[in-house]
């Protein structure tokens, strides 16, 4: 991208091994201290929590939130994110999750306050109060999103520099509402350019420290993405239909033959009832579970490849569809045979497979860069400035 600074080391073959020292090369270079910090090199983030840890975890926040009549509910999220946020870990070096309970609890009291007044309203007799009040919190909700993508960005730091997000009520209220219903009104014609927006909106508005994201992403990829994405819900929508007009071919010839409605129903047995009842939307929820799952792990592969950080850091990401749509589907069916017990190993197993698969290419001279950003002011000494935490799960 014009004016954006660029990766001295961009053009460098991949292969080889990385060289160490000042004068060997752009391979890597070595800090003062002696330790050895490979660039111009994808690698891999790293996730180091355990099911069984988030399991106890959860498990002491499940009874505090008992205990506390919900009140810890703030606290509970705290405890989550950190679990999450603190054992992921860049080049070696961990995040920090820096939100405390009590932030979150401001925000979350408000909105709690928010929900109860709205359906105390009916009880006040006045016609059409509560959906206006409903239309109104829809206009709130950008603002909402934007504040809490800002918090959780604020509150996270990796070598003591803060994340930071700045967007602004209309984008959010285009990319995440309007955008989003045109491609939906459109048959889907233009779900792949709201997917770019969306993403680039994102993108655009992080920086770390004082340095901004940026994305170089094309529209042509994601329709691409969303290309491939229909020729997958083709070919596994041809025997799911196959299977769903199978119990009906019965009734269907009963009516071609001349018979009632009635009698013509009547011919369909428990098996092809049960079938049409239960089978076939399991069916189709299998199948827009992997058509989606697919089309999410395009997109992000997308993004994140088309990321870059000032100075030139790059990222990537090797997420597989079919890999990630087995993940989901095979989560929910253990957590539903499990009654909830193993959800905490599905979410671990999720996040680490997002986590490890999502690379960075750091530049040579990565510690000069974090560096700057600390003297711009953003280090973890900094207040945060902000006065509620609201805090949304994005």
């Amino acid at each position: 991208m014009t004016g954006q600074p660029q990766n001295p080391f961009a053009n460098l073959p991949m292969s080889g091994q990385p060289q160490f020292g000042g004068q060997g090369g752009g391979g890597s270079t070595a800090s003062a201290s002696g330790e050895r910090r490979v660039v111009n090199r994808f690698t891999p983030l790293e996730f180091s929590g355990t099911g069984m840890q988030l399991f106890g975890i959860q498990l002491v926040n499940i009874l505090l939130i008992a205990i506390t009549l919900g009140i810890w509910i703030p606290w509970a999220r705290v405890r989550k994110r950190r679990f999450f946020y603190n054992n992921t870990r860049i080049l070696d070096e961990g995040l920090d999750y820096l939100a405390t309970g009590f932030d979150i609890f401001k925000g979350w009291l408000i909105v709690t306050v928010v929900l109860v007044l709205f359906y105390a309203l009916p009880m006040l007799g006045i016609p059409f109060l509560q959906e206006g009040f409903s239309l109104l919190l829809v206009f709130v909700y950008p603002w909402a999103l934007n504040q809490s993508l800002r918090f959780n960005a604020r509150n996270l730091a990796w070598r003591d520099v803060r994340f930071d997000f700045k967007g602004s009520y209309l984008g959010a209220f285009w990319n995440f509402f309007i955008f989003p219903l045109i491609g939906i009104l459109s048959l889907g014609l233009l779900i792949p350019m709201a997917s770019r927006s969306m993403r680039d909106y994102i993108a655009s508005n992080y920086s770390f420290g004082n340095a901004r994201f940026f994305s170089e992403s094309t529209l042509g990829a994601y329709y691409g993405a969303g290309f491939k994405t229909f020729l997958l819900f083709l070919v596994l929508a041809i025997p799911i239909i196959a299977i769903g007009i199978l119990p009906l071919l019965g009734p269907i010839l009963a009516l071609r033959d001349g018979a009632a409605v009635k009698d013509a129903v009547g011919a369909l047995d428990e098996a092809s009832l049960a079938m049409l009842q239960y089978g076939l939307p399991v069916l189709l929820f299998i199948l827009f579970a992997i058509t989606g799952s697919y089309y999410r792990a395009l997109t992000r592969n997308i993004m994140v490849g088309s990321l870059r950080l000032q100075s030139g850091i790059r990222f990537r990401s090797l997420v597989s569809g079919f890999v990630l749509a087995w993940i989901i589907l095979s989560n929910l069916f253990l957590t539903i045979i499990s009654l909830g017990l193993l959800h905490p190993w599905a979410q671990v197993r999720q996040y680490r497979y997002l986590t490890e698969n999502t690379e960075i290419r750091p530049i040579s001279d990565l510690n000069g860069f974090i560096d700057r950003q600390l003297r711009a002011g953003h280090s973890v000494g900094d207040a945060i400035g902000e006065a509620g935490g609201v805090e949304i799960s994005f």
